[in-house]
């Protein structure tokens, strides 16, 4: 209960939407216990003023006109209050989305990185979505609910007072009782039913992303079989599940009428006449409407806690990188100092970077070059504040970057990388994601200084076409050229490039690499940090530094550097 209560507080901005749909609910409900047993009373009590003659003195205008306004008022209440019940949950779950989002942004990458991805997507679509149990079958029915049993007591206490308790008792077995039983019995396959949903996703994913691995591994039989193993425990949570609905729907199909027979039996027992009997009889039966929803959502219960577990637990992660509780300002230079950094990965001993120390004027070229494993992405992951090195410090402008806040800090790069990010969406969104204020004209100067206008002028939708999951609808090399525009909208005064031409033929290389410069070329205090092992880009670096084993071990022009570093030699036979 303690995770629903805090998803129930995230909802307060839009209380007042809950409110009026649990007042709409309770309001449909009464209208419906109305309709029900004036009916009752109305039929009853004509046959016994048929019977006795006095038909010709019953008022049938104003039981006939009560009906009418019941039934109106009950329809018109039923869809009022589904309007404003699903308002309020869209409202909701979409702010509850952005919010699973704000969360979970701080802890990329270095944390999010022990989440499997399959497992993150599930927590903000399945996790998400099951919530909705939360706020449209929870707080609504427990609030008709109470309406419709302070309604009825009142009612019977003034009507037929010997019906009151026997009425009352089956309702609280069937809407306290029961859903609590059904709450503890139902829960474990709820549970079961989140946990496996969410490991077949997983599996799901890693199948589908790692196929040609897997197989070259020959372990694509243990992830299929991880999935059949996950499916077969969904499955059975599910046929639980579908057991404990099927039994509960039949006892509350017996309950009612029951209900119905003990109002019935014990007003008339008192001495009620036969139309109040009657009523006391419909009122008790219309009642069980309320009792339904409850046990639906006890039978929920499992589900929707292990859902708010998993939801939760993402607030329990500590980022690995906070801002300061007073930020500096940005300072009014761009050049970068790393002096003295020692770092290791989360939850490992092994020394990624050792004592590196470089620097990058403004206006600077700085090719970091080393073998793989040697530290060079990890060096721009520090730079980019993904993670914090455990010693020693990097500065901006002579400013350290543990004093800036991190959105200060990443407004003044901008990283383009051989994976070339793209989102599932249209080029014009993924260009925006570096500004989401910019305008087409900046857009389009974008792509044309990354020669990369004339392709998406030539693609049927322009802008608006889509790029496909992972960029899958555009080529290598275009989607290259886009992460670059995306970088020139950004506009942020130094480049990271982390090997930005890998897998690029000769010519797209080219074309890249001469847009990079007319880019850097237009501001005299833009630089660039280029890691890579292709000898192409060496040509456009004013310096080179040489990372061996995390350690800066030459750094200086191309040919001192050459010189001096067998490393460097190793790297570059040909240079």
């Amino acid at each position: 209960m303690k995770d629903l209560r805090f998803f129930l507080a995230l909802a307060r901005p839009d209380r007042w939407w809950l409110r009026l749909g649990a007042a709409l609910s309770a309001l449909t409900l009464l209208a419906g216990i109305g309709l029900l047993s004036l009916s009752g009373w109305f039929i009853t009590a004509s046959a016994v003023a048929g019977l006795a003659g006095a038909g010709r003195a019953f008022n049938y205008l104003f039981a006939s006109g009560g009906v009418r306004g019941f039934a109106l008022g009950r329809t018109v209440g039923r869809y009022a209050e589904r309007m404003v019940t699903h308002e309020a949950t869209f409202r909701i779950l979409s702010r509850l989305r952005l919010w699973v989002f704000e969360t979970a942004a701080p802890l990329a990458p270095a944390r999010l990185g022990r989440l499997r991805g399959g497992d993150l997507l599930s927590r903000v679509t399945q996790d998400v979505d099951a919530l909705d149990a939360l706020y449209l079958r929870f707080v609504t029915p427990v609030t008709a609910a109470l309406a419709g049993a302070l309604f009825t007591s009142v009612l019977l206490a003034f009507l037929a007072p010997a019906a009151l308790p026997g009425v009352l008792g089956v309702f609280v077995l069937a809407s306290v009782i029961l859903p609590l039983r059904v709450a503890k019995t139902a829960g474990k396959a709820g549970e079961a039913l989140t946990q496996n949903a969410s490991s077949m996703r997983a599996d799901a994913a890693d199948l589908v992303s790692g196929l040609a691995e897997l197989k070259a591994y020959g372990a694509e039989h243990r992830i299929i079989a991880h999935l059949e193993n996950s499916n077969a425990n969904c499955v059975a949570a599910q046929r639980e599940i579908a057991r404990i609905s099927m039994f509960n729907g039949a006892l509350l199909a017996l309950s009612a009428p029951a209900s119905f027979v003990l109002g019935f039996g014990l007003a008339a027992a008192s001495g009620a006449a036969a139309p109040v009997s009657a009523l006391a009889g419909f009122v008790a039966f219309a009642l069980f409407e309320a009792a339904a929803p409850l046990v639906q959502a006890a039978e929920l219960y499992g589900k929707t806690t292990a859902s708010a577990r998993r939801l939760k637990a993402l607030t329990e992660i500590s980022p690995a990188v906070i801002d300061p509780v007073a930020p500096a300002p940005l300072p009014e230079r761009w050049d970068i100092t790393v002096d003295g950094v020692n770092f290791s990965y989360p939850d490992t001993d092994t020394p990624v970077l050792r004592d590196a120390r470089l620097s990058l004027p403004e206006g600077g070229r700085l090719a970091l070059v080393g073998a793989s494993g040697a530290g060079k992405s990890s060096l721009i992951k520090l730079l980019m504040r993904f993670y914090a090195p455990q010693s020693g410090g990097i500065r901006l402008g002579g400013t350290a970057l543990d004093t800036l806040a991190i959105a200060d800090t990443r407004s003044r790069f901008a990283l383009v990388d051989q994976r070339a990010e793209l989102l599932s969406t249209t080029i014009r969104a993924n260009l925006r994601l570096a500004k989401p204020d910019a305008s087409e004209d900046e857009l389009w100067h974008a792509l044309e200084r990354a020669r990369a206008a004339d392709f998406v002028r030539k693609l049927p939708d322009g802008l608006a076409s889509w790029t496909g999951e992972l960029g899958g609808l555009v080529s290598g090399g275009q989607a290259r050229r886009i992460a670059l525009a995306r970088a020139f909208v950004k506009n942020a005064p130094v480049l990271l490039l982390d090997e930005p031409t890998e897998g690029l033929d000769a010519d797209t290389e080219t074309d890249f690499l001469n847009a990079l410069d007319d880019w850097l070329d237009e501001d005299a205090r833009r630089g660039a940090l280029i890691v890579t092992h292709r000898a192409r880009l060496l040509e456009r670096a004013y310096q080179v530094a040489v990372l061996d084993q995390g350690q800066i071990t030459a750094e200086g022009p191309v040919q001192s550097v050459k010189q001096s570093s067998p490393v460097f030699r190793r790297l570059f036979p040909d240079t």
